[in-house]
């Protein structure tokens, strides 16, 4: 083979080389979900608003932080199966609510001490007796019920993880609190039920949550709620068969 052959020869695998990279690049890039559809993925499983979304070291992952009704989450989103890879809290909702009724109490405690008004002057009635002060109300002997965050943080307290779900149940002193947490990766979750006046744990429910779950999240949370009524114990783990099972055997009865 001459010098000239050997040379066009090289050449021409330099540029297939490069071809080929090309076409394996151009395929893997199709592969990946992009920045919209990541919006996208978020806003339809958790709902709120999307605030920011950017990429992870790696271009194999979003980072999606989004603000919603239980705060802002930040929420890793896989860009080849579209799966969620993690959720963390970055901020509650109440907790720039009680800087500001704070600041507008202490607005206040400055006003009445800069001014504080004069007591009126009484005045007698027709039978020359000076008008009796009118009786304060009563004190309300109704409990304080818990808060949601104050409920949040009392289940972090009993199993730990970032919160992804918070509901309750009840009025008044009957409240009951029900505050889901992911303990271990991103699909191992602990549902926590609390008393919504003294805060004490009632049950902890360890239970799996997939992707699908994020969906329909009241009915997960209904099902371990009701499946734990039938088990004694505090602590709990939850088989997600059971109602398949007892769907079965319901159809069954009714072929009989």
């Amino acid at each position: 083979m001459t010098k000239r052959n050997k040379l066009v020869f090289a050449i021409c695998a330099v540029i297939i080389g490069i071809i080929a990279g090309m076409v394996f690049v151009f395929f893997n890039q199709e592969d990946l979900i992009n920045e919209d559809e990541a919006k996208a993925i978020v806003t339809e499983r958790y709902g709120g608003s999307v605030e920011a979304v950017e990429e992870g070291a790696d271009d194999d992952i979003y980072i999606v932080n989004v603000e919603g009704d239980t705060g802002t989450h930040k929420i890793t989103i896989n860009r080849h199966d579209s799966s969620v890879e993690a959720i963390e809290t970055i901020a509650k909702p109440s907790e720039d609510t009680a800087a500001d009724d704070s600041n507008t109490s202490q607005e206040q405690n400055e006003g009445t001490e800069n001014d504080e008004p004069s007591e009126p002057e009484k005045t007698e009635d027709e039978s020359g007796t000076a008008p009796s002060k009118k009786e304060e109300p009563a004190e309300s002997n109704e409990p304080e019920i818990l808060t949601v965050e104050q409920a949040e943080n009392a289940a972090a307290n009993e199993v730990g993880g970032n919160n992804v779900y918070s509901t309750w149940s009840g009025e008044g002193q009957n409240r009951e609190y029900y505050i889901l947490q992911i303990v271990d990766g991103d699909d191992e979750g602990a549902l926590v039920s609390l008393n919504g006046v003294t805060g004490q744990v009632n049950k902890v429910v360890y239970l799996d949550v997939s992707d699908d779950d994020y969906g329909n999240i009241e009915q997960l949370i209904y099902e371990a709620n009701t499946y734990a009524d039938m088990v004694d114990g505090r602590y709990i783990e939850f088989d997600d068969e059971y109602f398949d099972e007892e769907e079965d055997d319901d159809y069954e009865d009714d072929e009989d």
